[in-house]
């Protein structure tokens, strides 16, 4: 029996992931931002200064992986980190007037690439696409729980 990998769906999706990734990074890149430090941008605009476990639990990754894009937006200097009123022992991220500034232009950028990937796509195929892909998380973080 042959094996053929390109008819899974999960390398499907991987390799659309991968490429979307890429070419999110080609876009960041003038800004000397990552996808991953983009998205930490994104939550302290919209959600307000959060704890470093809290923006790593949204974004799906890691401590050690956290502990990398804090670092580099400090570096930058698009984040401060604050000490939390509630918790000494703990660090509140908050963004810095800059990392405002980038994250404007951050978003501009990046909505227009994703409607550039998404041409040709109607609107109801993008809305079953969304309900798919989160089909497909909940899944797999049910998994996770041993669900």
């Amino acid at each position: 029996m042959e094996r053929q990998i390109e008819e899974h769906i999960g390398y499907q999706i991987r390799v659309a992931a991968h490429l979307f990734h890429n070419q999110f990074n080609e876009q960041l890149a003038k800004y000397d931002v990552t996808v991953a430090q983009s998205r930490v941008l994104f939550l302290l605009v919209e959600k307000g200064p959060q704890m470093q476990g809290e923006l790593q639990q949204q974004l799906y990754i890691k401590a050690s992986t956290m502990n990398g894009i804090i670092e580099s937006l400090l570096n930058k200097q698009l984040i401060e980190k604050k000490e939390c009123p509630q918790d000494k022992r703990s660090r509140m991220i908050t963004l810095t007037e800059k990392g405002r500034m980038i994250d404007q232009s951050l978003w501009d950028d990046v909505s227009e690439t994703e409607e550039r990937i998404l041409k040709g796509f109607k609107k109801e195929e993008i809305a079953l696409l969304w309900i798919w892909l989160e089909r497909i998380k909940d899944n797999i973080m049910d998994m996770k729980e041993g669900k």
